[in-house]
């Protein structure tokens, strides 16, 4: 993923995540859901999700294999680092905000 911009980037259990992440895009923002596994059916609920949300466009993203390791900015949330679980690699995400579901 290089120079990603998204409204919102969530993390966390995947059925919350998720329902966070279609409210969002139904509200027009840009989501990337981050998901710890490359869980088959997880991931492909995300993306159905995404696909079936009314003028979706390419608004709804996931990462699977992938943990957040740090969002940072001043006094708002400006960036997500996220981490390839099985290569390391590091990627960051401009996002506006960030939300972990428990």
């Amino acid at each position: 993923m290089k120079s990603t911009t998204v409204d919102l980037v969530v993390t966390g259990n995947e059925q919350a995540a998720l329902a966070v992440a279609v409210d969002a895009v139904r509200r027009g923002q840009r989501v990337l859901v981050v998901l710890p596994t490359a869980d088959a059916p997880g991931v492909s609920r995300c993306r159905r999700a995404g696909r079936a949300t009314q003028k979706a466009d390419g608004r709804l993203m996931v990462m699977s294999n992938a943990e957040v390791v740090c969002v940072d900015g001043v006094e708002v949330v400006e960036a997500v680092v996220i981490r390839n679980t099985r290569s390391g690699r590091l990627s960051a995400v401009n996002a506006s905000a960030f939300l972990t579901c428990p």
